[in-house]
């Protein structure tokens, strides 16, 4: 169901991409920003009960100032590198934020093993690769409303071989996405109606990733398809229902709107309502996804460990 949904939302977007025009950008701002406070930021303002039940074990009560203090120091960390090293913060962000969104696409397991984390890479940076090499000059004129001033050369080298990469990252894509129709043409039932939805979805994203300008197009994917997954699986595993996650949600979100509107408004200073609009989300969204992938990245291991706690321990006897 939920694939269908954002597959009519993709083509909604694509016809809509055909009317667009420069004098939409203060509402295409104000749209990405609205998108990402009531999706995108709760999506990392629920890493606090995604961390607890895998950190708690391990640390005790330590475990909520430990998360926080580890979390605020690395948002702060990478929200610096923007204004100290904007080159490397860029391709770093970029980079980490595919291998993020690939791990966190739908595992199912096509084509051969040993090139499954390099599909997943690929396919999880789509939405960077393709608006590089079909809106190049926009992604660079996005950069430099979120970089500082002065910061042209670094950002014309971060593209440059991020661009290179995608040239490379393409065609890898391409070949899991062929994998994945191949293996739904050898399936029946349920499992070939879902890769046909899976591939269906990703075609869908990667034509409108091409057409519409990246401020429309990935809002929609990590809105509509990526946060939105990733709250309904914390739901599940919480056993909440949407309003009692929401209602857990609201005062982290809440806050984190306005940390980002404070620095909007008192450090970052854009040139225009439009700007400030699209720097602070970006620099924000940044700030907070470092410490969010990390904290997903490192999680299997939290849950590794705590599958091995739980199992019972080896009785000599049973190897008589």
């Amino acid at each position: 169901m939920h694939a269908a949904s954002v597959i009519l939302l993709c083509w909604a977007m694509i016809g809509a991409a055909c009317f667009f025009s420069p004098a939409m950008a203060g509402v295409t701002a104000g749209i990405l920003a609205v998108l990402v406070a009531l999706v995108g930021l709760p999506h990392g303002a629920a890493d606090h009960r995604f961390a607890r039940p895998r950190l708690e074990p391990v640390l005790g009560m330590a475990w909520l100032p430990v998360f926080l203090t580890g979390y605020v120091a690395v948002a702060i960390a990478f929200a610096s590198g923007w204004f100290v090293a904007p080159a490397i913060t860029i391709v770093v962000f970029f980079l980490a934020s595919a291998w993020h969104f690939g791990q966190e696409e739908p595992q199912l397991l096509i084509g051969p093993r040993s090139l499954r984390p390099l599909f997943r890479f690929a396919r999880g940076g789509l939405v960077i690769w393709v608006p590089l090499v079909c809106h190049n000059a926009e992604v660079c004129e996005i950069l430099g409303v979120v970089a500082p001033g002065g910061s042209d050369p670094a950002i014309q080298q971060a593209t440059s071989l991020l661009t290179a990469c995608s040239w490379i990252m393409l065609p890898i894509a391409a070949v899991a996405w062929a994998f994945q129709g191949l293996a739904a043409g050898a399936r029946g039932g349920q499992m070939r109606r879902i890769l046909l939805a899976d591939n269906a979805v990703v075609a869908s994203l990667v034509v409108l990733f091409a057409v519409a300008s990246p401020l429309v197009s990935f809002p929609v994917y990590f809105c509509g398809w990526h946060s939105a997954r990733g709250l309904k699986r914390l739901r599940i595993e919480l056993g909440e229902s949407w309003l009692e996650l929401g209602r857990s949600l609201a005062p982290l979100t809440a806050g984190a709107i306005t940390l980002v509107g404070l620095a909007a408004w008192l450090v970052l200073g854009g040139a225009g309502w439009n700007d400030t609009l699209i720097r602070a989300t970006f620099v924000g969204l940044s700030a907070v996804a470092i410490p969010h992938l990390l904290l997903h990245g490192v999680a299997p291991l939290f849950d590794a460990s705590a599958r091995r706690r739980m199992s019972p321990p080896l009785q000599l006897g049973s190897l008589a």
